[in-house]
């Protein structure tokens, strides 16, 4: 039997992300979420799990920090027995280097018996985890740029034009 509730909950918590009111999403997690993603955040924190609200906050706000959501399109979404599955088209521009992720996932989420989400696992598809690859390389290349042209200019002493 598909509980009303967590259906009414589910869809209202991709709803705020969608409106990327980060307040509202919170309010429909547990104070110990696990939020599983299966791409690696080493290299990149926005990509990575979190567990607990407090950490699940910190990503998603440097997930808005760092991207613009252009569009955000709830393909479908299926209730299970014990969990519901909701698959997800997004598009984000990186605000520093206007670069554009186009991606496809799907989130599956469990809940508490009082209805909020206390287990999420956000997966990608295989060309999200190739361009995702390609965006940090692109990242790391341009951060390794800024960081070259930086220190060729360290101790330069710029010279006021003289008119003699």
């Amino acid at each position: 039997m598909v509980n009303a509730d967590e259906r009414r909950n589910f869809l209202a918590a991709l709803l705020a992300w969608k409106a990327q009111d980060l307040d509202l999403l919170m309010s429909y997690f547990s104070e110990d979420i696990l939020y599983l993603v299966n791409v690696d955040g080493i290299q990149v924190p926005y990509a990575m799990s979190a567990v607990g609200k407090e950490d699940l906050y910190g990503r998603l706000q440097l997930v808005m920090h760092t991207f613009e959501l252009q569009d955000y399109t709830i393909d479908r979404i299926t209730h299970e027995a014990d969990h519901r599955r909701a698959h997800a088209h997004g598009i984000y521009r990186h605000r520093s280097t206007g670069e554009i992720l186009d991606i496809k996932f799907s989130f599956n989420g469990w809940f508490t018996t009082d209805g909020l989400l206390a287990r999420v696992h956000e997966l990608h598809d295989a060309a999200y985890l190739s361009a995702f690859e390609q965006f940090v390389q692109h990242l790391m290349a341009a951060a390794a740029q800024h960081a070259d042209a930086e220190s060729a200019n360290e101790g330069e002493v710029e010279q006021p034009d003289r008119a003699d």
